[in-house]
């Protein structure tokens, strides 16, 4: 558990014990200054699929707010992106949210063990945010894991499971840029209408892989776009 220095909590009482002259200046109740240690969030005591819910509860309304328009224009691609694109953007700004998080999390561990710990715990909330079909933070999170400042960590990675390299492994196939996404768009395809969040990317052109042939639904979004070949 991480602390940072102790901070000074005012707090007021009511006691028998009060000073007349006390209570002549403040009434029945006296401020005495105690010190209390502030103790920072420990993400380790919150579990893999607690994480993969909560982070998919912010995913989802960012999503929703995409308009078909903002994808077939490709406008955040353009210098006017905020304007035209505005939404594209603030999903762009959740993957990068959640990809920072992970990093500072793992480079702010103060012992090795510890950052083995929380190394193999964002490996266990990128299964959960698979199960939850929520490719966007999926990508987030395996990008990340293999960002250059996680990936040098050859210590921490050392310590991390053969069970959980494994699973990263085969979430790191999964979403491989291989053939422009192939094995991510065929994950999409087989999902029928079931919800899901889908992982965007940044492409040249409009995003023909979110939607397969059928009509793709999502809130406001809603798009029937064509698969190329």
């Amino acid at each position: 558990m991480y602390k940072r220095n102790e901070l000074s909590v005012a707090v007021t009482s009511s006691t028998p014990e009060d000073s007349s002259s006390s209570e002549s200046l403040t009434g029945p109740s006296a401020e005495y200054t105690k010190s209390y240690d502030a103790v920072v969030f420990d993400m380790l005591k919150v579990t893999p699929e607690e994480f993969a819910s909560q982070i998919t509860l912010m995913d989802a309304p960012v999503f929703r707010a995409i308009q078909p328009e903002e994808l077939t224009s490709c406008g955040w691609n353009k210098k006017e992106k905020h304007s035209l694109a505005p939404n594209v953007v603030a999903f762009t700004h959740r993957f990068n949210q959640v990809s920072f998080w992970l990093v500072r999390e793992v480079l702010t561990a103060q012992t090795l063990k510890i950052r083995a710990e929380i190394l193999g715990h964002f490996i266990k909330i990128a299964k959960k945010l698979l199960e939850l079909n929520n490719l966007h933070s999926l990508v987030s999170v395996v990008s990340a894991l293999q960002s250059a400042p996680i990936f040098r960590l050859s210590k921490t990675w050392a310590l991390i499971s053969r069970k959980d390299k494994a699973s990263l492994e085969k979430l790191d196939y999964l979403t491989s840029k291989e053939e422009n996404y192939t094995r991510l768009r065929e994950h999409i395809q087989s999902l029928s209408m079931v919800p899901c969040i889908p992982y965007l990317g940044k492409f040249g052109g409009p995003l023909p892989w979110v939607a397969p042939p059928r009509a793709w639904v999502w809130g406001s979004l809603s798009l029937d776009v064509p698969l190329p070949g």
